[in-house]
């Protein structure tokens, strides 16, 4: 009997690795041709530096210099936070990167939280994207205060909006540059500023609302943070929401209207 739920065991964990491994296949690196012809809303445009990474549920634009993504750009429905998968707290290396992907060892000891950039809570109604959700080139080295403080206050307003206006596209990533210090054996860049970009468009709503974080602030008002898009862009040195009208593109990102986000 003993033997028997051992090789069910071994059965069991054998098919929940090819399951999974399916996402970690060459079709995940998009080229740059590809890319451009691509047009999701919630997509920046391209940048040479980065390599364009096609997860389940999201896309990662990651830089293998910086051992950190520039990015992650997804599209977020109401069902998705309502959804039952239970969270994973699998942290492991994103395989396709090979030697450039950040490692759990990286974090240990270090007084870091492994923080999200797609939260795990922004992936529960399919099990695939929570499992990618927690692959390293997803995660960011932040103090704790701020990872379960203004960084999930803004993680949970973000989710209230999505069941508000039924949907939303998301970019959200960090600001990376020569002068960050950096973590464990792989030199994991650890980011100072965060930012959360935020696009509503439908047939009745169409607005634009970012934010530009300090991780070490100890200021805990999300208001205090909004930027117009134009300013964010400039910070980052790309486009964000590139496939956007451009005369709409235009029209939201030069403006901040608190009104039609305060719900």
């Amino acid at each position: 009997m003993k033997k028997g739920i051992m090789v069910l065991g071994i059965i069991i964990a054998v098919l929940f690795g090819l399951v999974f491994n399916n996402s970690q296949n060459s079709d995940s690196i998009i080229d740059k041709e590809d890319f451009s012809n691509i047009r999701s809303l919630e997509l920046p445009s391209y940048l040479e530096s980065a390599t364009i990474l096609k997860k389940h549920g999201f896309t990662i634009g990651f830089s293998k210099k910086h051992r950190h993504a520039y990015w992650v750009a997804y599209k977020l429905d109401c069902n998705e936070t309502k959804g039952e998968i239970p969270r994973s707290n699998y942290f492991r290396e994103d395989q396709i990167l090979g030697k450039y992907s950040p490692s759990t060892d990286d974090y240990y000891a270090s007084g870091y939280d492994k923080g999200h950039l797609i939260p795990a809570a922004d992936n529960k109604s399919d099990s695939l994207s929570m499992h990618d959700s927690f692959l390293m080139s997803n995660v960011s080295p932040q103090i704790p205060g701020f990872n379960r403080g203004l960084w999930k206050k803004l993680e949970e307003k973000v989710r209230d909006w999505a069941c508000v206006y039924d949907s939303l596209y998301l970019i959200t990533g960090a600001v990376l540059g020569s002068e960050l210090t950096h973590l464990g054996n792989n030199k994991v860049a650890i980011p100072d500023y965060y930012y959360k970009s935020i696009l509503v468009y439908n047939e009745s709503h169409q607005s634009m609302i970012s934010y530009y974080l300090y991780q070490y602030t100890k200021d805990d008002n999300l208001d205090n943070f909004i930027i117009t898009t134009d300013s964010l862009e400039s910070i980052l040195g790309y486009d964000l929401f590139y496939n956007l009208n451009d005369s709409l593109e235009a029209e939201l990102e030069s403006k901040i209207d608190t009104t039609f986000w305060n719900n």
